[in-house]
């Protein structure tokens, strides 16, 4: 996993409306990155509506929030849709950006092993330098502690 002082790795993938979007063209001042394993699941929802929810003192801080999965374009937009989530979701089904970040780890799941998004969380400064890692998230009250951590 890419660790604060890494540089962001510059690709190109498909936003939540099927548009093609650097990772460098993404960065305000500030750019919270999180990476989740799944469209509408339970922790999944909980931590998008906590940073939708938490939106308006992210840009006070003028930050960008935007979260990546494997999902389709398709999934995004009907998860952005159904929770009114207000920053960009990037589709990365090839997991170029997940695998370039270190966030593809092996999970065992009721004794059944698989590769997955291990939720993590980057921010990143405008110049592109990762500043703080969050690996192995909890979700619970997590938009919090990110939004404390950003000066």
């Amino acid at each position: 996993m890419l660790e604060a002082g890494d540089k962001l790795p510059k690709l190109t993938l498909s936003d939540d409306e099927g548009e093609k979007v650097s990772t460098y063209d993404l960065a305000g001042e500030y750019l919270v990155l999180y990476f989740y394993p799944k469209d509408d699941t339970s922790g999944c929802t909980s931590e998008a509506e906590q940073f939708r929810d938490l939106m308006p003192k992210f840009k006070r801080k003028k930050v960008a929030i935007v979260g990546v999965s494997r999902d389709s374009v398709a999934s995004h937009q009907k998860f952005k849709e159904k929770y009114d989530l207000n920053f960009p979701l990037l589709a990365d089904t090839e997991s170029k950006l997940c695998n370039a970040m270190g966030v593809i780890v092996e999970k065992n799941m009721y004794g059944k092993k698989s590769m997955g998004i291990q939720r993590s969380t980057f921010l990143v400064d405008a110049k592109g330098k990762i500043l703080k890692v969050w690996p192995k998230v909890s979700v619970t009250d997590h938009a919090a502690d990110v939004l404390a951590a950003i000066p």
